[in-house]
């Protein structure tokens, strides 16, 4: 880099909206261009000697950021995968699975050198997935991905637990740490709730602590609860853990550590089937799934715990939870739906049908495409007069493996002891059910159950 901290250096800096700036050339990461310095001076004060030390010692350590940068990059790729798939077209060679960190110098340019009044520094950066750009703080122990706007306005704590924290500028502090998912080091982003004044609370802290000595705990028992779902039953589950099965497909990656000001925490995973995002309450004695919205706020919203049907929110109707299901060989995160009107209570009715759905849920798959294929086969003439039935779905070809895909699941619905799972078809326009009841599966219309 050319320039150096010299008087005649320092006196070619001009004061451009509320900031010393210089130009200077660069050759890093293989590349030759010119940076901006920024250096902030809000009040026209000039720069001052801790800034003016904070650029001597980025000059005396830029070699060792030249050396520890692309690992970061390369970090928070992996860890932002899924969303920068979705932003850009990722050739071969930048997927998640073949990326290296030199492919990844194709898809960023430094901008700007920025230090702030008390002598935190880093890089603005462009990035090819991210509008706003990104920025590498430096002036800390190791580099961290941050926000321009984070840079520019730099609120951080050095927790003795936590590590570093960045505040993002709206109601969290952030910080990172690396964690063993499915055999191989995922980053995890930590979001504790709270403003630059409040800081992070004692029950925060509490919480991370009491995190840490679960966490492995936690996630044994988020993969029995995966392989519930795929199997279909938490028996088999349990038989396939205590053999020492795990899941090997991330069909549902931990991205983010919540904690509340309350003390209440959970992850927030991206869920593979989806390609969407789903709560995992860890702070409860169970772990419950629930929607990203209800986990945010989830010391504020009304809940209520029932042993047998788990995390309940209320609603006008009654109540309702997440569940994660798989049904047609995919899975799906789907609504249960309870309704309780008038009394707004779970009773021993809707409990005695939650607990048929579980007994039935091994062997209720093959009974639903029975049950289809002749509901199916027996109007099958009246169909014929108002849909138009491709080659597989005409009455010489049907059968109980394709007839179901016409079904879109919509919920799980319990009204007092009656349970069912909803549908939308092309052959009911308001709709047909799957209802559990003396120990097998019944169609029915929709309109009836609800």
């Amino acid at each position: 880099m050319k320039g150096n901290s010299t008087n005649d250096f320092w006196c070619q800096f001009k004061y451009v909206d509320n900031t010393w700036k210089n130009v200077v050339e660069i050759s890093m990461f293989g590349r030759e261009k010119d940076m901006e310095i920024l250096i902030e001076d809000p009040d026209n004060k000039g720069i001052n000697d801790v800034q003016k030390e904070s650029y001597e010692s980025y000059l005396k350590d830029l070699k060792e950021y030249e050396s520890k940068v692309p690992d970061v990059l390369l970090s928070y790729f992996l860890a932002n995968f899924e969303e920068i798939d979705r932003i850009v077209s990722l050739t071969d060679d930048a997927q998640k699975d073949t990326i290296v960190a030199e492919r990844i110098f194709k898809m960023f340019m430094i901008l700007s050198l920025y230090i702030d009044r008390e002598g935190n520094y880093g890089w603005i950066c462009k990035f090819s997935w991210e509008k706003n750009g990104l920025a590498i703080l430096l002036s800390e122990s190791e580099p961290r991905i941050i926000t321009p706007d984070q840079l520019r306005n730099l609120h951080k704590i050095n927790d003795n637990s936590l590590g570093l924290l960045v505040h993002d500028g709206k109601n969290a502090w952030v910080g990172l740490e690396q964690n063993d998912f499915f055999g191989k080091d995922e980053d995890l982003r930590i979001e504790l709730e709270g403003s630059v004044e409040e800081g992070i609370t004692p029950a925060q802290q509490q919480a991370y602590e009491q995190y840490l000595v679960k966490k492995e705990d936690y996630f044994n028992e988020f993969s029995r609860m995966m392989l519930s779902i795929y199997t279909g039953s938490d028996e088999q589950a349990d038989n396939m853990m205590s053999m020492g099965h795990k899941i090997m497909v991330q069909t549902a990656l931990p991205k983010i550590l919540f904690i509340d000001k309350e003390g209440n925490y959970g992850w927030i995973c991206y869920t593979q089937w989806d390609d969407s995002y789903i709560g995992v309450l860890l702070s409860e004695k169970k772990q419950y799934f629930l929607s990203t919205n209800n986990l945010h706020h989830y010391s504020e919203v009304e809940k209520e715990i029932d042993n047998e049907l788990g995390l309940l929110f209320p609603t006008y109707l009654g109540f309702e939870s997440a569940i994660v299901v798989r049904l047609m060989d995919n899975v799906l995160t789907l609504p249960l739906v309870i309704n309780a009107r008038p009394e707004n209570v779970i009773d021993e009715d809707i409990r005695k049908a939650y607990k048929t759905y579980l007994r039935l849920r091994p062997t209720f798959w093959n009974d639903i495409k029975g049950e289809m294929l002749f509901y199916y086969q027996s109007y099958y003439k009246n169909f014929e007069n108002y849909l138009d039935i491709p080659e597989e779905l005409n009455q010489e070809n049907v059968n109980e493996d394709n007839v179901i895909s016409i079904l879109e699941f919509t919920e799980l619905f319990i009204r007092g002891g009656r349970i069912a799972w909803l549908c939308e078809s092309p052959t009911e326009e308001d709709g047909l059910a799957f209802e559990f009841t003396d120990g097998k599966v019944e169609w029915n219309y929709q309109n009836q159950v609800i």
